[in-house]
């Protein structure tokens, strides 16, 4: 399991409803979560088996959480629950969680990266630019800003796929459906490999291998984008991190990136390579201030927890080993 979130929250509430919710539980009134199951098919209190918290959102296993003391235990209280308490209204922290830092990152490092391979292959004369504006692949062709390219890329997009499944397990406790959810992190996934694809297989020496990352990195990229997009649309009634103006931005940003990759395609097949080519530059940038956004999805992350544990049929630990293992990253 994997969850992201803060050791020690506040009450928590399900967005928008004020209400107390346990995960995979679909327990959401005002009394108590009921025991997790025992291993031997009996009902158990304990101590909690995973949780996560998104600064609005609380999941947790096992009837000592918060969540299940968040309110006095009483007979009826499943038969008659009582009156609905107000919405509880989104306030913004007062510091981002270190987590916001990793889609920033990888925005800067891209971003001064592919500049910086440009500025070498301009002063290795390896491209000319009286000649024309060159493409990205162009500037990374030969060593060493080859060299420098393909290490860029790939910590780019091993960034790029670690920001995916952090904002699938993120969604995932937000009550996204799980095919939805898969969809979206695979097309993240999809842009990643894409990336890593380009800054390992130069277009000199493999161009069909190149070109196919090209089309995962720019155009499964930018699908990923899209996806976000519409799903934030979706949850449009349910407050959202970051100031108003985020979504319409990205919708912008967006927009704008899906035009200029047409006619990035378009000006390449009429032989307009020097336009085609600033396309793809803006393109390339696009995208990477759009991962960098997600920072402001990102900024109600406390935290992230790994946790592991056996499966029920598998053979028993050592007497002293734990039967789970609980790691905070």
């Amino acid at each position: 399991m994997f969850s992201a979130g803060s050791p020690s929250p506040p009450t928590p509430w399900l967005w928008g409803t004020g209400r107390p919710v346990r995960a995979g539980s679909g327990h959401q009134g005002p009394g108590p979560l009921p025991p997790r199951p025992g291993r031997n098919g009996t009902r158990q209190s304990g101590h909690p088996v995973l949780l996560a918290f998104d600064r609005g959102l609380w999941l947790c296993r096992g009837a000592d959480s918060p969540a299940s003391t968040a309110q006095p235990s009483s007979p009826n209280s499943h038969a008659a629950p009582g009156p609905r308490e107000p919405e509880r209204a989104w306030t913004d922290p007062g510091m981002w969680g270190y987590l916001s830092l990793l889609p920033m990152c990888l925005a800067f490092w891209a971003i001064a990266g592919i500049w910086t391979v440009f500025s070498l292959a301009v002063v290795n004369k390896a491209v000319n630019l009286t000649d024309g504006f060159p493409y990205i692949s162009v500037c990374g062709n030969v060593p060493p800003q080859s060299c420098i390219f393909s290490q860029v890329l790939n910590v780019g997009a091993a960034s790029a796929a670690w920001i995916c499944i952090l904002r699938y397990y993120q969604l995932r406790d937000w009550g996204v459906r799980k095919w939805h959810n898969q969809v979206i992190l695979w097309t993240g996934l999809l842009c990643a490999l894409g990336t890593s694809i380009v800054g390992n297989f130069q277009e000199k020496n493999q161009r069909p291998t190149h070109l196919t990352g090209a089309f995962l990195a720019f155009f499964v990229g930018i699908l990923y984008f899209w996806l976000q997009l519409f799903l934030s649309w979706r949850m449009k009634n349910l407050p959202q991190p970051g100031a108003p103006w985020i979504g319409p931005l990205r919708l912008v940003l967006c927009s704008a990136c899906f035009v200029l990759e047409v006619a990035m395609v378009v000006l390449h097949s009429w032989s307009m390579r020097s336009i085609s080519a600033i396309c793809e530059w803006v393109v390339a940038m696009l995208l990477f201030i759009l991962f960098g956004l997600l920072a402001v999805d990102f900024s109600r992350l406390d935290g992230c927890t790994l946790c592991l544990q056996p499966d029920s049929g598998s053979l028993r630990p050592p007497p002293d080993s734990p039967t789970s293992l609980h790691v905070q990253l």
